[in-house]
Order: structure tokens, then sequence, then C-alpha cells
């Protein structure tokens, strides 16, 4: 298992955090952490909180859907 430590930013889990176990070679999107999983995009960021560095996720509000604005 690989933990993986996330970090939340805007939407409704705006600051909120979330360490998670995966098997090895799976990606974050094939679990069921996200609700709908289109809504929360990877960034390049990482956040340190404490002696933990998390990987953000930022909130699209218009996620992959086809009428996304230009």
């Amino acid at each position: 298992m690989a933990i993986v430590h996330i970090f939340f930013e805007g939407g409704a889990r705006n600051g909120t955090t979330v360490t998670w176990n995966l098997e090895p070679g799976d990606d974050v999107y094939d679990d069921n952490i996200f609700r709908p999983p289109e809504l929360y995009r990877r960034t390049n960021r990482t956040r340190v909180i404490g002696r933990v560095e998390f990987t953000v996720f930022r909130y699209d509000p218009y996620g992959s859907r086809r009428d996304r604005p230009a």
C-alpha cells in the first residue's frame, strides 16, 4: 500500500485533508475519494502541514463537462 496525502482547495471540502492508502500503481481517481471525481483537479503544487507533504487538489466547478466556457 502507498499512502497519499491530499489537501483540498475550494468547494465543499475547502481546507480539509485526507490520507488514503492505495495499491501500488493505482491512481487516486481509481479509488472512491472524489464524489464526483471530475470536480477536483490535481495541481502541481504541494502544501506542507506539520511534517507531512500534501498534494493539492483544486475545486473545478466545470469539471470535464462539454459546456465548459472557453
